[in-house]
């Protein structure tokens, strides 16, 4: 209701301005922030994903400022990624940087914490994650939690047992980890999710898209027409608990339960790729669930090139008495 003492022009301009606000907001775009370590694939990360061109290199840090990359919805609106500086390279550098993490956790609706898969130790980014969350009011960083999305970079570097490289067809082949390699990156994934994400569980909310006919009889969750909502953090006897009572919502619980998932993936290989962009675009919510579709159904996004797949064959077995390659996975015929 609008006060009598506005004249008429005055109250269509203001029904112009709330009506501009409305779609302004409809249509902003939605943004993930990359963030982790120096050199651990975040541009990598983004370049497999999007098939951009991002600057990386192997030996010396290259992203020296925020690079943002755009994509176009189905349906209207944007996704943006953005590209942060890795931290590590040097005490002067990380206090800038550090201070770009502040604000993207607090602007984007999702941020992807990326960690070396090969690698022990949580220090570093223990240390990183707790000085950036100190920064904010203890009932704040339970929120901003919600917004992160762990994920495992460089797979692929776990090379022992093999991996499966499955051709599916004259052009196209798909990376697949062998069952031990598999368990390794599953006790990684589980590693990380309890130090990062457990001492946050129960400030955590995890969300995903209704379907129209969620209703269950349990506090822990709220939903309206659009959005469901969990309060806490959703672990694998929860969500078994929750599937076998309700089975008709199995797919709601299973979304929310991959929300907090701890995602390993490679670049290279193109491994998982699909899995995480499902649980990015999930955790954003309804309306970009509906503008992006395409990623939520993009299995040919974990596809690599046969021919290129073969060149990443790393033995070479040669005769050395006799100076001649006896093996080349490059040069067999398949």
């Amino acid at each position: 209701m609008f006060p009598k003492s506005l004249s008429p022009e005055q109250i269509e301009r203001l029904k112009k301005e709330t009506i501009d606000s409305f779609i302004k907001a409809a249509n902003a775009p939605f943004s993930v922030a990359v963030v982790g370590q120096t050199g651990v694939g975040k541009s990598s990360l983004i370049n497999s994903l999007f098939n951009t061109d991002l600057k990386t290199d192997a030996v010396k840090p290259c992203t020296m400022a925020i690079e943002r990359v755009s994509f176009k919805g189905e349906k209207g609106g944007e996704l943006w990624f953005y590209d942060l500086p890795g931290i590590g390279e040097s005490a002067s550098a990380d206090a800038r940087y550090m201070e770009d993490y502040k604000q993207k956790l607090l602007e984007a609706d999702v941020v992807l914490w990326c960690i070396h898969t090969d690698n022990r130790s949580v220090t570093f980014d223990s240390t990183a994650l707790n000085k950036l969350l100190s920064s904010f009011p203890v009932e704040k960083q339970a929120q901003l939690m919600s917004k992160l999305t762990f994920v495992l970079t460089k797979a692929d570097t776990l090379i022992h047992p093999p991996w499966v490289l499955a051709k599916l067809d004259s052009k196209w082949g798909m990376f697949l980890p062998s069952q031990t390699t598999r368990d390794i990156l599953n006790r990684k994934a589980e590693y990380y999710q309890e130090t990062f994400l457990h001492p946050y569980k129960y400030g955590l909310v995890s969300r995903t898209y209704n379907e129209g006919n969620f209703k269950i009889d349990d506090p822990r969750f709220s939903w309206d027409n659009y959005s469901i909502l969990f309060q806490g953090f959703m672990d694998s006897e929860t969500l078994s608990r929750l599937q076998a009572k309700f089975p008709q919502f199995s797919r709601v619980f299973q979304r929310l339960y991959n929300n907090y998932q701890v995602i390993p993936c490679s670049a290279n290989f193109r491994y998982n790729l699909n899995q995480l962009m499902v649980v990015i675009v999930n955790k954003m919510g309804t309306e970009a669930v509906s503008k992006f579709q395409r990623f939520l159904n993009q299995e040919e996004i974990d596809k690599v090139p046969f021919a290129k797949a073969r060149e990443y064959n790393n033995l070479v077995v040669i005769d050395a008495n006799r100076n001649r390659k006896l093996f080349d996975l490059k040069e067999m015929r398949l």
